[in-house]
Formats: structure tokens, C-alpha cells, sequence
């Protein structure tokens, strides 16, 4: 079993695999990095030259992009549609704006003025052509591109001969094959003492992704805002969730970090969840 530890999407990112011999595990390892720093690069909100920024940053509302761009906004409009808006990639990415304020009255001003275009539903696409109904939605694929490139990673991965392997994208994970002849174990972490594990969970063929509201957040004044920006009271402080993809799960579990009351579909199952 061949160990590598990188950082891509501002994550700590750790690869296992079982196969063959070190040089083509160091060649594997090395095209997963390559393409989840590609991902990043090209999809980060912040990222001041990605496709994404330019879509953001746009002078007209009608915009074409790549094939690659083009299905992650159509997977992720089925995914508003399928979580009833719960996940929506319009909504982080057009109330981030109100984060870069100094004040809670400067916040609560902004957040007043963009509500009305932080849908989805502002956001048409036909192929390769997007066209954005107003000059002040914008997007953030940060609830997908990681998971996304995790099963990137899983397809390099099996494609190159490798017989088992666990994919970690900062607790975003997939896995396949076994671990010393068993499923893959691994541990939801304490959100309130990160040297703990809440439980166990084994993994197997499927992907485990956990969201919360601990690690990532912004402090206006006295108050703290978690990097996930929703509309809906939140119920989860934290929740985990598995499912066959790790696109599914780190939707799935945002989803319902957001709105609690959602019925996800029987392929997605809630492993653990903090109040």
C-alpha cells in the first residue's frame, strides 16, 4: 500500500494505493494531483482567472463555456431540483458577497439587496451556452467540485490497474477494494475535539462525505457565519453521509445540513449526524 499526502481545494488530501509497483503508484498519484489542481484552478470561486470567475465577472449575461463548466452547472441545477433548492449553487455564490463586509448592519444591508437573486432560477443553460437572467447572480461550485474530483480520482485510479484504494479530499472520501482483506474503516471526527472520533464507518465500493459548520466559518462583529450559506434554518451542526459517489454524498449531506426535513433518495444513507 503506497501512502501520498497533498493539498488541493485549501484541503489537506490523502491517497491510498494498492497496486503493481511504487513507479506506477507515483505516476497515479501524480495525475491525481495534477487534475484535482486543474479542478481548482479552473473552478475556484476565488481563483482570479478560472472559467468560473469569468462566468462571475461577466459583461453580458449570455455566456458560452466548456463542456466540462457546462455539465457541472447542469449536475448541479438537477441536484437544486432534486434537494428542492436545499443545495444551489447560486446561493453561495451570490450571498458571498455579504461576507466581505466589516459590519453586521453592513451585512444584513447586503444580504437584503442580493436575496432576491441567490436562486438557481436565475440560471438558464442550453449545451454550452448559460445565460444569467440578472447582472448579480453569480455561482460557487465549492459544494462539488471537490467530490467531483474524488471520483475523477476513483476512475484514474481504477483505469490504472490499481487493486483497492482510498481517496481523501479533505474528509471527503472514496473508496474501492479492501483494507488487509477487509472493508476499508474510517472515522467521523468530533467537531468539538478533533483528536476524538465520533464513530466508525466501513467503506466499501462507495464514498463518505461529512458537512458542518465547525471548521470553515467567518466572524462579522460577534457573530459567526458558516461558510455554508443557506436561506433555511439550519438543524444539523454536522452530518454524515454515504452514498455511491462522492458528488452524491457531499451533495446529499450539504443538502441536509441546510434542510433537515429533506428525504433523500434510498441510494443515500445518513451515517451519523451531530444536533
Amino acid at each position: 500500500m503506497f501512502l501520498y499526502n497533498f493539498e488541493a481545494f485549501t484541503s489537506p488530501c490523502e491517497l491510498q494505493i494498492e497496486i503493481a509497483d511504487k513507479i506506477l503508484s507515483d505516476s497515479v498519484a501524480h495525475a491525481i494531483y495534477q487534475n484535482a489542481k486543474r479542478l481548482e484552478n479552473e473552478y475556484g470561486f476565488f481563483k482570479t482567472s478560472s472559467q468560473l470567475t469569468l462566468l462571475n465577472n461577466r459583461t453580458q449575461n449570455k455566456q458560452i463555456v466548456s463542456d466540462e463548466l457546462a455539465g457541472l452547472i447542469q449536475l448541479s441545477l438537477f441536484y437544486t431540483n432534486k434537494t428542492n433548492g436545499a443545495f444551489d449553487i447560486a446561493v453561495a455564490g451570490t450571498l458571498k458577497e455579504a461576507s466581505f463586509t466589516s459590519t453586521l448592519q453592513e451585512y444584513n444591508k447586503k444580504m437584503k439587496k442580493l436575496l432576491p437573486f441567490a436562486s438557481s432560477s436565475h440560471i438558464k443553460i442550453d449545451k454550452n451556452e448559460v445565460t444569467f437572467l440578472n447582472n448579480f447572480t453569480k455561482i460557487d461550485l465549492g459544494g462539488l467540485v471537490k467530490e467531483y474530483a474524488v471520483d475523477e480520482s476513483i476512475l484514474i485510479l481504477k483505469n490504472a490497474g490499481a487493486s483497492s484504494a482510498l481517496v481523501n479530499f479533505g474528509g471527503d472520501l472514496a473508496a474501492y477494494g479492501t483494507f488487509n482483506s477487509s472493508s476499508w474503516c474510517v472515522g467521523v471526527q468530533n467537531p468539538d475535539s478533533l483528536e476524538q472520533n465520533l464513530c466508525k464507518i466501513t467503506l466499501n465500493e462507495n464514498a463518505l462525505c461529512t458537512s458542518g459548520h465547525s471548521k470553515r466559518f467567518y466572524q462579522i462583529e460577534q457573530e459567526r457565519k458558516s461558510h455554508i450559506i443557506s436561506r433555511k434554518q439550519k438543524h444539523y451542526s454536522q452530518i454524515s453521509v454515504i452514498a455511491p459517489t462522492a458528488t452524491d454524498a457531499g451533495v446529499w449531506s450539504t443538502a441536509l445540513l441546510v434542510n433537515s426535513n429533506l428525504t433523500p433518495p434510498s441510494h443515500v444513507k445518513i451515517v451519523h449526524s451531530v444536533l
